[in-house]
């Protein structure tokens, strides 16, 4: 599981996703792991969520900086929502789109929600709170000033990866019970410029990072998130793109170097610009393989992993090329084993396609083709979703927070108009929540325990999940 990293420095500012460090202010204490943030009990942070009374008064006062401002008739149309979605529970409103919190779930009961300012105070720039689900009651945050950062659950730990100015990325783990700090670890060398950052859990509770380092460099180590012992390290990895993504393929870690975000084929040109993936042994860090093969590769190329199955030793990426003269791209999912052999390839209609996996199936999305499920051992083509007019013609994105598996053959799935639901054994597709209808953009689905999470452009809304 990629660690999520949305936290981006303050100066170019988004959502913020998730807290790293505790932030003291005095200038001698800058230069000490995890002085950055500040740890706060419930009593400093109080209630997170609010009730749909209180929503109403909060809605009724207006919003000032988002595109599409709503009133308390938003709340009449979550109430009315078909199944699964039921009785709204608890929910919190913004008044500025940049404090729209990214949601996760720490367990049945219990959320954490994370955002660039706006819940717990004005004096920080970032924040991470774990609160009850229902009630909103905070359980422990942090509190960031100045940077941010990307993590997750790691075990029994909250696990976050933090890039202070002007110093190393630095990795904290949090008690997911009591929030206090358990570890700071810096990784590398301090450094005036945001380093490109990866990371993703790694078997049973150890981290991946992987940071870049000098011109074309990359180092990648692997180490228990509370004690900061390295269990290995791996500094001789060539890298030539802006950006990195690990992910654990079981007895391999994965890094590659197109975003998860991006379209697989977008940046490459020219002939022979190659961007593949390596694959290091989980246990050394030494490199199993690389693919495709530099060597062979007579024309550009760029690959995306679009998931791992750590069980199976399968990594699944997106692969695009083009030919010398860049006129013409040939995109195509494939499925490799541990060794990094081709199992099998599907070719695709764009090189704008994106892909995940569902349990034992590989789904692509391509213009105008919503939904393709191919069988994940052998590539053989399952279903596919016929385009309509009820269905949005552009891609649909994968991803954290972008899907919920309802588990019951059905899956709630973000598209570029709303909300679908998906049965995942035919590709009957259903639209569950129209932007039209619901007055605001969809920006989020989470399943939490008994509960379904909207996140929107207007807020956060906790609703009991119904029966379909």
């Amino acid at each position: 599981m990629r660690l999520r990293e949305n936290w981006k420095p303050l100066l170019a500012v988004a959502v913020v996703l998730l807290g790293a460090g505790v932030y003291v202010g005095q200038d001698r204490w800058r230069d000490r792991c995890g002085a950055a943030a500040d740890q706060l009990a419930p009593d400093d942070i109080s209630t997170v969520l609010r009730t749909p009374d209180e929503l109403a008064g909060d809605l009724a006062d207006g919003q000032d900086d988002v595109l599409f401002p709503v009133g308390p008739e938003l709340l009449d149309t979550l109430d009315a929502l078909p199944a699964p979605f039921g009785d709204l529970v608890a929910g919190r409103v913004w008044d500025d789109w940049t404090d729209r919190p990214s949601v996760g779930d720490i367990d049945d009961d219990t959320i954490y929600l994370a955002s660039g300012g706006g819940l717990i105070g004005s004096e920080y720039t970032g924040s991470v709170v774990a609160a009850d689900v229902t009630s909103g009651n905070a359980r422990w945050g942090v509190g960031v000033k100045g940077y941010g950062a990307g993590g997750g659950v790691v075990g029994d730990e909250f696990v976050t990866i933090g890039v202070p100015e002007d110093e190393a990325p630095q990795v904290a783990s949090y008690d997911l019970e009591s929030g206090d700090r358990q570890g700071c670890t810096k990784l590398g060398d301090d450094t005036e410029s945001d380093p490109t950052l990866g990371s993703s859990t790694v078997g049973d509770g150890d981290i991946a990072v992987a940071w870049a380092a000098g011109e074309g460099g990359l180092v990648v180590r692997r180490l228990d998130p509370v004690s900061g012992d390295e269990v290995w390290e791996n500094d001789d990895i060539d890298h030539s793109s802006v950006h990195v993504e690990v992910d654990d393929a079981g007895q391999l870690v994965v890094v590659s170097q197109v975003a998860s975000s991006d379209p697989v084929g977008e940046g490459i040109s020219g002939y022979g610009d190659l961007r593949g993936i390596t694959a290091l042994d989980a246990d050394r860090g030494t490199v199993a393989w690389s693919w495709p093969d530099a060597g062979a590769a007579d024309q550009a190329t760029a690959v995306k992993v679009i998931a791992t199955d750590p069980d199976a030793g399968r990594v699944y990426v997106l692969e695009d090329s083009i030919t010398e003269d860049s006129t013409k791209h040939a995109t195509a999912v494939v499925a490799l084993d541990s060794d990094g052999q081709e199992v099998w390839r599907s070719a695709l209609r764009s090189k704008y396609c994106e892909g995940t996996l569902w349990d034992d199936a590989v789904i692509t999305s391509c213009p105008g083709v919503p939904l393709v499920s191919l069988d994940a051992a052998t590539g053989e083509q399952r279903w596919e979703t016929k385009q309509s007019k009820d269905l949005p013609g552009d891609v649909i994105r994968f991803g954290s927070g972008r899907s919920a598996d309802l588990g019951d053959g059905t899956r709630l799935v973000m598209a570029s108009d709303g909300l679908l639901s998906v049965d995942t054994a035919t590709g009957e597709i259903t639209p569950a929540i129209t932007e039209e209808g619901l007055g605001t953009f969809v920006a989020g689905i989470d399943l939490v325990g008994d509960h379904l999470v909207l996140s929107t452009e207007s807020g956060v809304f906790v609703l009991d999940r119904e029966p379909g």
